[in-house]
């Protein structure tokens, strides 16, 4: 996880640059280590630089976790409403927007639920973590609906109740993947996604083949 010391040309770099550079090591430490076990003096050993290299672009160590938790929250990066994703049916839109949450949301294996998590039980970033999760309960139930309209999902399924469960397994998934790789959200996770939704949600149907 570290990287050598003494980067070349380093204060020569964009400082955006820089910032992203030290927000990756950062991000490797707190899922390696944890969010409270990660000190300031780990985050600039594996970004190759000193202490005070870390604190001319941060103020803290909360700091650092909280615009990480902002840019995994962007809701652009996820691309829900591109093209290729909109024209899907509804059924295999909502594959889709699972996809793009694990492969988003996923670093190395590592998930950023726990991160979430960790975040809020100190009282950090509680409103937009969760105007996230409301945001994807929204996306889910509309296009839910609309593929219960084509006879695609049961019917008789409560929109909002389905969405909020399937996020709810989604993330457990993840968390499980980060503390095992027997249970790996890439393998594992997709297969249990899939039985989920053959045997809960699709209706037997020619086109619900995911």
């Amino acid at each position: 996880m570290k990287v050598a010391k003494g980067k070349p040309g380093w204060k020569k770099m964009p400082e955006e640059v820089r910032k992203e550079s030290i927000l990756q090591a950062a991000m490797l430490c707190f899922f390696s280590k944890g969010f409270e076990r990660t000190s300031v003096q780990d985050i600039a050993d594996a970004a190759g630089l000193t202490k005070g290299g870390i604190y001319f672009h941060f103020e803290s160590k909360e700091e650092i976790r909280d615009t990480l938790i902002r840019n995994f929250l962007s809701w652009e990066r996820f691309g829900f409403e591109e093209p290729e994703v909109v024209k899907l049916p509804a059924h295999l839109r909502l594959v889709e927007y699972l996809e793009r949450l694990a492969n988003r949301l996923a670093v190395e294996g590592n998930c950023s639920p726990r991160l979430f998590a960790e975040a809020t039980a100190c009282g950090a970033m509680e409103k937009e973590i969760l105007e996230f999760y409301d945001s994807l309960e929204k996306l889910f139930s509309k296009t839910i609906k609309e593929a219960q309209k084509t006879g695609i999902i049961k019917a008789d399924l409560s929109p909002e109740l389905t969405a909020r469960t399937l996020i709810a397994l989604f993330d457990g998934l993840q968390i499980q993947s980060d503390i095992s790789n027997q249970r790996a959200l890439q393998t594992m996770g997709r297969q249990v996604l899939k039985g989920f939704f053959k045997s809960m949600l699709f209706l037997p149907h020619d086109n619900c083949e995911i």
